[in-house]
């Protein structure tokens, strides 16, 4: 009898315990998508997915975003090299937007990627990772998927992308972007300032898999002329007459430098 009530005070006080400890909720979960850019650019346009070359020893901007409710944490920015492994470079605070800009200057191959170590109230995150290379004659250059143009497309089936650049006067630009002849459309003849931009070649690449109805890209070499701010605008239109127009577009923003 004893031992029957003693076992029965101690299931009693222990489901009392368990009653009383608190519930601890789950880490809310952390996005970190990040983009990169030529030069130093302190705002969020202009920012691509794809690796990009500038001329060596100048800029790149890494864009990291997240949720404003991480302002004033910390994230850590690691980077790598073509002979070393990821290496923490420093941490920059989340400013209220969401936002964290790095600022680096690139001599050779460069990784890029953030960290969010996180913490009681948000889980551990890393971001996808971009790349900035550079190039001893002073070229650029840039691809563009179709993944990043269709990422923003609207309900009107368009979409309009900036993206920045920096070249060395008598270096070349190199531009690649999706392209799919399947579907009728092709990118019209780029509109370049005569004074600053020279064309020098364009070229049609087939889809790497071969599979109909694939999509594959359009390329442009370009000669930068002089030293000085231009544009380069790209189109992406069904050429005959009623066929749709601008259906994408690309803005190169250009700073042709020494």
């Amino acid at each position: 009898m004893f031992r029957s009530r003693l076992l029965a005070v101690v299931l009693a006080g222990a489901a009392m315990a368990t009653m009383a400890a608190p519930v601890v909720a789950a880490p809310a979960p952390v996005t970190l998508t990040d983009g990169i850019a030529a030069g130093v650019v302190r705002g969020s346009v202009g920012f691509g997915q794809a690796g990009i070359v500038v001329p060596a020893g100048t800029y790149v901007t890494y864009l990291v975003q997240t949720e404003p409710a991480l302002a004033g944490r910390l994230l850590e920015i690691w980077t790598r090299s073509a002979t070393s492994g990821w290496q923490r470079a420093t941490s920059r605070t989340v400013a209220a937007d969401g936002s964290v800009h790095y600022f680096a200057r690139v001599t050779a191959w460069t990784a890029f990627q953030a960290r969010f170590a996180g913490d009681d109230a948000n889980a551990a995150a890393v971001a996808h990772g971009r790349v900035g290379n550079a190039s001893a004659r002073g070229d650029a250059t840039l691809v563009i998927g179709c993944d990043e143009f269709q990422a923003q497309t609207g309900s009107a089936g368009t979409a309009s992308l900036e993206r920045r650049l920096a070249v060395r006067a008598g270096a070349v630009l190199r531009i690649r972007l999706c392209s799919n002849a399947s579907t009728g459309y092709r990118w019209d003849a780029p509109v370049l300032d005569g004074r600053y931009l020279s064309l020098l070649a364009h070229r049609t690449i087939a889809p790497a898999a071969g599979m109909l109805g694939a999509a594959g890209s359009e390329a442009w070499t370009i000669r930068a002329l002089r030293t000085g701010p231009t544009t380069a605008t790209f189109t992406y239109s069904r050429p005959w007459a009623g066929g749709e127009k601008a259906t994408w577009s690309l803005r190169l923003v250009i700073s042709v430098i020494r």
